[in-house]
């Protein structure tokens, strides 16, 4: 009765449109009221235990960092680099758009970010030279999502959090998938391009390879002193967060000097804006998922689970089917919140690696940011590009096929996920 109830009133206001925290803090109230016995003040006392973690502090750096590097240049000097390397391949300014993003999104650790900073540069750029709008925005949209995969992620920062795993293990067990995911699009552009003629580039001389490389350097580093620094035990992923913002301050300005004082106000202004608004929902969703441990749901789930079947690829394709679905109609980091302390308890008794599996629900979220309704990330570059969402959907479909391939292979094959982090331990 309890746990209807639960459900019921967070699916009604939902609907009625109430912010997710209001959702989730209500929906926890509604079932407390119910259950009866438990004091109320447990509401407020477990809003603020959820989210006072050593390691949640990671995610406001890392966006910070986002925010800065975005702010000192650092898109244009991907941009060229990563021309250098591709532009004379077929659609080389398309390849451009998905290396690009592989670089950045291995700095900011957020898709949205990748999109707003790649796709105001690269959307517009691409259409003067020809390419369908479509398939501009999609190709942004999609290649973005090589972000929450590859180190450093925000979002395995918060599965890791979530199932107390060690986020270091989950950082190099996105490495290859990540990569996997960027060849699959290089490739798929590659076909495309090759079919509608789109435009390619003079083949770069080395020295302008050299050139770009170091003009470059300086962001592209960043990522390997984090996993460095995480696998040397010099710090811990909070520790590394803010090694980072150090870092990109003295790259942005006094390399690359493009980040002014003056701009550090606003940059930290819109980064408490964003830090706001993830940890009110982290917050509330971590109230919900107490509430649902007080009513037995994760065991509920595994008596469900258990009844559907006891195979455990059977089990991975529901588990991805679900959180596929849920994707499409929830953001990535909420949905997390809500149904990982009701699934991984479930994953013992599975005999599945926590590592592997937060890489492949990861994996199935950022599909999610390419499919409508939400996909925050094909809404934000359709309006970038200003192209109907209808369209931008269809032209990302070859996209999202090449998403769920690599998907499949990381869900069946635990190897291409769990080999850097064995290799590391």
């Amino acid at each position: 009765m309890e746990l209807a109830i639960l459900v019921l009133t967070l699916v009604v206001t939902l609907v009625i449109g109430l912010p997710l925290p209001m959702c989730l803090a209500g929906a926890s109230l509604a079932a407390l009221l119910a259950i009866g016995d438990l004091p109320l003040g447990m509401i407020p006392q477990r809003f603020v235990a959820g989210i006072n973690s050593f390691a949640f502090m990671a995610i406001p750096f890392f966006l910070l960092v986002g925010q800065i590097m975005n702010e000192a240049g650092i898109t244009k000097r991907i941009i060229a680099f990563s021309n250098a390397l591709v532009g004379s391949l077929p659609g080389g300014l398309a390849q451009v758009n998905v290396l690009s993003s592989m670089f950045f999104g291995g700095i900011s650790g957020s898709a949205t970010a990748d999109t707003a900073s790649i796709g105001s540069i690269m959307i517009p750029a691409m259409k003067r030279e020809g390419y369908s709008g479509p398939f501009t925005v999609a190709l942004t949209a999609c290649s973005s999502t090589c972000g929450p995969i590859i180190p450093p992620s925000i979002t395995l920062i918060l599965y890791g959090i979530i199932a107390e795993v060690s986020i270091t293990q989950l950082f190099l067990g996105g490495y290859v998938p990540g990569l996997m995911l960027g060849l699959g699009f290089l490739i798929m552009t590659y076909v495309i391009s090759k079919r509608r003629n789109y435009p390619v580039y003079a083949r770069a001389s080395l020295s302008e390879i050299g050139r770009t490389a170091r003009s470059a350097s300086w962001a592209i580093v960043l990522p390997f002193l984090i996993i460095g620094g995480l696998l040397l035990g010099f710090f811990t992923v909070t520790e590394a967060a803010a090694v980072a913002v150090v870092y990109s301050l003295f790259v942005g300005i006094f390399i690359y000097r493009d980040l002014s004082i003056a701009a550090l106000p606003r940059i930290l202004f819109e980064t408490a804006v964003r830090v706001g608004a993830l940890m009110t929902v982290a917050a509330g969703a971590l109230v919900f998922a107490w509430v649902l441990t007080i009513l037995e749901a994760p065991q509920m789930v595994a008596e469900w689970i258990f009844a559907i079947s006891t195979n455990t690829i059977i089990i991975l394709l529901l588990l991805n089917i679900l959180f596929l679905v849920i994707g499409m109609f929830m953001e990535a980091k909420a949905a997390m919140l809500i149904l990982l302390p009701v699934i991984l308890p479930v994953l013992p008794e599975l005999g599945i690696d926590p590592i592997h599996f937060g890489v492949v629900v990861v994996f199935n979220l950022l599909v999610g940011l390419v499919t409508p309704p939400v996909g925050l990330c094909l809404n934000l570059a359709a309006k970038i590009g200003d192209v109907p969402l209808n369209k931008a959907a269809a032209a990302a479909l070859p996209f999202i096929a090449v998403q769920l391939i690599v998907l499949f292979l990381i869900t069946y094959i635990p190897g291409l996920v769990l080999w850097l982090p064995e290799l590391a331990r």
